[in-house]
């Protein structure tokens, strides 16, 4: 499978891509599924030609691991006791928040719908708790590592 190194303001992603010869491409970003399409006259009248990501001098045993877009932050790091903080995993804008304060959550519950790049990526909830505060609105853009939701 195809891998690269793709930056983005400043911040490093693998990227694997299945097929790159596929519509929507299927693609998986630090450990993370999504699928990628390509819009624009100019993109699509020429083909797409994609370079492996350089192989690293060293033996990757010995290279750290490389980052992962973090969603949920646990309590120590969060400073909320007994609770995490979900996050922006990149730029985008809110498209809708599917919870709101003192709710219940399960496990892989919806809390909120993130649009980056013309993607749709719904957030959902890494472990089961109650819904401490909703940080945003439907329509507010956010930078990456904004806080969406506290759960407690």
């Amino acid at each position: 499978m195809p891998a690269f190194d793709v930056t983005i303001q400043g911040k490093t992603y693998h990227v694997e891509i299945a097929n790159p010869g596929a519509s929507p491409l299927q693609v998986v970003v630090d450990g993370q599924p999504f699928e990628v399409g390509i819009v624009g006259t100019e993109v699509e009248a020429a083909p797409v030609r994609l370079a492996p990501a350089p192989r690293p001098a060293v033996e990757p045993a010995s290279l750290p691991p490389p980052p992962r877009i973090q969603v949920a932050r646990p309590a120590a790091a969060s400073g909320a006791l007994g609770g995490s903080e979900i996050t922006a995993p990149m730029p985008g804008t809110i498209l809708s928040v599917e919870v709101k304060a003192d709710q219940q959550v399960e496990v892989g519950q919806v809390l909120c719908v993130l649009e980056a790049m013309k993607m749709k990526n719904p957030l959902r909830a890494t472990h089961a708790g109650t819904i401490a505060e909703v940080c945003v609105a439907a329509g507010m853009t956010v930078p990456y590592g904004e806080v969406l939701i506290r759960l407690a």
